[in-house]
């Protein structure tokens, strides 16, 4: 997807063939490193290519109206290495103990209502080891998380708060004031109310 600014004029329709600075540096930067070498002729060559990409496979534009906060980055980043290294010690400890893991599918309602940052968590929360996106609903923003291990109830509470956790992370680093609100209150009324998300286990169980 290609981030754009909201259109002021409807009836204008960018050029397919603009330069999509963005998305080409990102692909740029991608390819470089696949060549492995540093130079003037694998950058531009990296950067003709990715406009090629983005001239020949177009993605529809994502309307974007947050901005970066670097505190929130930081917090972002740092959450998700400690993430990765808790996550990681865990997987240590089931491959050398005895204990067989029980896994479960959780199901998560994200408050945030956006391709942006839904792709964003979506991807976050699968490169920490033991859980992974399964399935990704954009009609009501519900994700399906299978978990490495949930042997009791509280176990699949905690995987869905640590899904909604890094949701309002990536919204506190990319999302306007009023995305942050948004999120911040509708986490307040589901406190005050009870968990209301639905999550199932393995071996055909299921809670609500």
């Amino acid at each position: 997807m290609s981030l754009e600014p909201p259109m002021t004029d409807p009836r204008r329709k960018p050029s397919r063939f603009r330069f999509q600075w963005r998305q080409s540096l990102v692909l740029a930067i991608v390819w470089v490193v696949l060549v492995g070498q540093v130079n003037l002729v694998s950058v531009l060559g990296g950067l003709l290519l990715a406009w090629l990409v983005t001239v020949v496979f177009p993605l529809p534009p994502v309307s974007y109206a947050g901005r970066l906060h670097p505190w929130g980055f930081a917090k972002l980043t740092l959450a998700v290495l400690v993430d990765l290294a808790v996550a990681s010690a865990t997987l240590a400890r089931f491959a050398f103990g005895r204990r067989m893991p029980r896994t479960g599918i959780v199901r998560v309602r994200l408050r945030s209502d956006s391709d942006l940052y839904q792709v964003l968590v979506s991807m976050l929360v699968s490169i920490v080891p033991g859980t992974i996106v399964l399935d990704a609903r954009r009609s009501n923003r519900m994700l399906y998380l299978h978990v490495f291990d949930t042997p009791e109830g509280h176990h699949i509470e905690s995987a869905a708060e640590d899904a909604l956790g890094i949701e309002r992370r990536v919204v506190g680093a990319l999302g306007s004031r009023a995305e942050q609100e948004v999120v911040r209150e509708t986490g307040s009324q589901e406190d005050a109310a009870g968990p209301a998300r639905s999550v199932s286990a393995q071996a055909g169980e299921e809670e609500s």
